[in-house]
């Protein structure tokens, strides 16, 4: 049995794509909270800079393989820190991304089983008045929020309790995040 590791004070903020996560979590970042970057827009970055094949529209499979290899990297890396960390989706998330390319997803399952964040995931539904395409975002409104639909479904699959973010203003929306994971504390 491969060893388990839990950490209460690791919480994820994931949900549609282009409904405002990253806004949020730069909110979050000025006001001194340690947040994780989300591993897809390094990731394609670094590839595109090497002219390398782990990026969505050349190796999805290798692409969702670099995703977890870093997500587990960033969770094993901040394991000796005692405060909380915001972390812009988990290891679970790259479970949709394998599904959404058609590919089983089991080993995804057992790094998800064995990397448990706290029991509180924070979700962003698709908020179409602010979803923007971009030169990595491609895809339609419907689109994105159907990933999210479908990493709702899978976050509840796996027992965690998933909290929506409230639409507004991202300060607005960081500091239910905060409130909620104090009054956790």
């Amino acid at each position: 049995m491969n060893k388990l590791f839990e950490k209460n004070n690791y919480f994820i903020l994931t949900g549609a794509m282009g409904a405002g996560k990253s806004t949020i979590l730069q909110e979050l970042i000025a006001l001194k909270y340690l947040c994780i970057e989300e591993p897809a827009r390094p990731i394609i970055a670094e590839q595109r800079g090497i002219e390398g094949d782990g990026i969505y529209d050349r190796n999805p499979k290798l692409f969702v393989e670099l995703m977890l290899s870093r997500a587990m990297f960033q969770f094993k890396q901040m394991q000796n820190c005692d405060n909380n960390v915001i972390f812009d989706r988990g290891i679970p998330d790259n479970i949709t991304y394998a599904q959404g390319f058609g590919w089983d997803p089991s080993h995804i399952h057992n790094a998800s089983k064995q990397y448990r964040y706290n029991n509180l995931v924070f979700f962003t539904p698709g908020w179409k008045e602010i979803y923007q395409t971009d030169d990595e975002r491609k895809m339609s409104f419907e689109a994105a929020k159907q990933f999210g639909d479908d990493v709702r479904k899978l976050y509840l699959s796996l027992g965690y309790k998933v909290i929506d973010v409230p639409f507004g203003k991202p300060e607005v929306r960081a500091k239910f995040i905060i409130d909620t994971i104090n009054e956790t504390n």
